[in-house]
């Protein structure tokens, strides 16, 4: 009898198990079929836009007219991959909002770079949680979002994106300009309008640099309710909580939306791009929001 019940809890157990974990869903394919493309501005006019003396007959290319492919698909080994030339500031936006889950792609980083950052780091990006119109951010290119940074020496650091805020543990070294993440530090406040939300930053550094350079790199996202750990070649650089943002004067959750992928002056390369929903944040990230 003891055996039997045994077997049964285990059979059980497995079953709970197997349930939790959902199916991968691919997010590429060759006609990227499942994200639309917004496209504002080429980089060479696009901080004249942001310091508000671009000629008023400028406007931004818009939704799902990419003429100049900055956005394109192409093949490694028969695998589908997205290119994005970064010519032209935008993001593709999944169709579908998405909570509850775990997302996973890789990146490589390609040899072009545009004004404004030829001479800065290459950039791009996972923004998540994303909500609301186009160009509401400070480069007029994005939705309202978390963001998961890819930048070369710093993967996975966070950035508010227009009214969206969280709580990060860290702390700023001695000397240091900017925040940097630490597991057991206290929690601060990230947002945008700092001394409104008595903010500490909208920007925080991840606590190290797992990039491997001129090859793919993994990145992942879990997300579960108000809470997100990023992950970085198999290490949890950065996690965040009480995700929210500012609506009409009030503050809300934000624990669900669009993914966008960046386009900000760099080309770069993504494959293996995937989620899967979840039901719990999983254990091994627990002991992040203790």
């Amino acid at each position: 009898m003891h055996k039997q019940i045994l077997a049964l809890c285990t059979f059980a157990a497995l079953n709970t198990a197997q349930a939790s974990e959902q199916p991968w869903q691919q997010l590429l394919d060759k006609d990227l079929s499942q994200w639309d493309v917004y496209l504002s501005y080429p980089g060479d006019v696009i901080a004249s836009v942001v310091a508000g003396t671009a000629p008023a007959s400028l406007k931004p290319v818009g939704v799902n007219k990419d003429s100049k492919h900055v956005f394109s698909m192409v093949e490694d080994h028969a695998t589908p991959v997205l290119r994005i030339s970064g010519e032209i500031y935008g993001s593709a936006a999944t169709k579908q909002e998405f909570s509850n889950y775990h997302f996973r792609a890789k990146f490589k980083w390609g040899e072009r770079k545009w004004e404004p950052r030829l001479s800065e780091l290459k950039d791009s990006g996972v923004l998540y949680h994303s909500t609301g119109p186009w160009g509401v951010d400070y480069w007029h290119s994005w939705m309202q979002a978390q963001e998961f940074q890819i930048i070369e020496d710093g993967i996975g650091e966070y950035w508010t994106i227009a009214r969206a805020q969280v709580d990060i543990p860290a702390v700023k070294p001695e000397g240091a300009k900017f925040y940097k993440y630490k597991k057991d530090a206290p929690w601060l406040t990230f947002a945008a309008e700092g001394e409104k939300y008595g903010a500490a930053d909208n920007y925080c550094q991840i606590s190290e640099n797992t990039e491997i350079k001129d090859d793919w790199n993994q990145i992942e996202l879990v997300c579960y309710a108000d809470r997100c750990v990023h992950i970085a070649n198999g290490k949890v650089v950065l996690a965040v909580k009480n995700s929210r943002h500012a609506v009409d004067g009030k503050v809300v959750p934000l624990t669900k939306g669009k993914l966008q992928i960046q386009s900000e002056a760099a080309e770069v390369f993504y494959k293996d791009v995937e989620i899967r929903l979840i039901t719990s944040m999983p254990a091994e990230f627990a002991d992040y929001f203790r």
